[in-house]
C-alpha cells in the first residue's frame, strides 16, 4: 500500500489504531463510540504516523492494492458503499483464503471473475455516496478462511461474521510484519 500511495504516505512509520478499529472490537471508534451490533470482523485503516511524528489520515486518493494474487469473486454495493471480495489460491485446514475490503471505489474496469496480481491496484478509498454519516473515511479489511466450495453470491458482511464454516483471521497478524503499527 505504501509504494502505491507515494508521495502521500512518504515517511510512513506506523498505522495508528484506536479502540474499536481492531479485529473483534466490541465498540465503535466513531460517532457515539457505543457498542457495535456484532464484534468487528476486520480491521479499519484510518490514520498513520510519519517518521516526523505527524498523524495523517487516508483520503479518497488512497489507492488500495490486492493483498495477494487472486480472483475477484464479488463486487457488492452494500451498506459500506462498495465492497470487493477476492479469493486467493492459499489454503489451510480445508479453507481458502478470502480477502474483503469495504468503503471502496473499484478501479475502472475491475470485474467479477478477473484475476489480479498481488499489489495490483483494485480500488481507492471511498465514503458512503449520498449518505449523511459520522463515519470517517477509512478502509475496512477482512481476511477469512472460507470453504473452497462457498458460493460467492452468498458472501456478505453478515455471512462473514456469522457463518460457522467461515473462520475470520485477525488482519493485523498478517499486515503487521509488513508495516509498523501502534495501538
Amino acid at each position: 500500500m505504501l509504494e502505491h500511495n507515494w508521495p502521500r504516505m512518504d515517511g510512513f512509520k506506523s498505522w495508528v489504531f484506536h479502540p474499536g478499529m481492531l479485529f473483534q472490537a466490541r465498540g465503535k471508534w466513531w460517532g457515539d463510540q457505543g457498542p457495535r451490533a456484532v464484534p468487528h470482523e476486520g480491521l479499519d485503516l484510518y490514520s498513520f504516523e510519519t517518521t516526523s511524528g505527524r498523524v495523517q489520515t487516508v483520503d479518497q486518493q488512497t489507492r488500495i492494492p490486492a493483498a495477494f494474487a487472486g480472483q475477484v469473486v464479488k463486487i457488492d454495493r452494500d451498506f459500506l458503499g462498495q465492497s470487493i471480495y477476492i479469493s486467493h489460491a492459499i489454503y489451510s485446514a480445508g479453507g481458502q483464503l478470502l480477502s474483503a475490503v469495504g468503503h471502496t471505489l473499484p478501479r475502472d474496469g475491475l470485474q467479477t471473475g478477473q484475476h489480479v496480481a498481488a499489489g495490483e491496484i483494485i480500488a481507492t478509498v471511498a465514503g458512503l455516496p449520498g449518505k449523511q454519516t459520522n463515519l470517517p473515511l477509512h478502509l475496512h479489511l477482512t481476511l477469512a478462511w472460507v470453504p473452497p466450495d462457498y458460493r460467492s453470491d452468498q458472501l456478505t458482511w453478515n455471512n462473514l461474521g456469522h457463518d460457522s464454516g467461515i473462520r475470520l483471521i485477525d488482519p493485523l497478524a498478517v499486515i503487521s510484519p509488513l508495516a509498523g503499527w501502534r495501538a
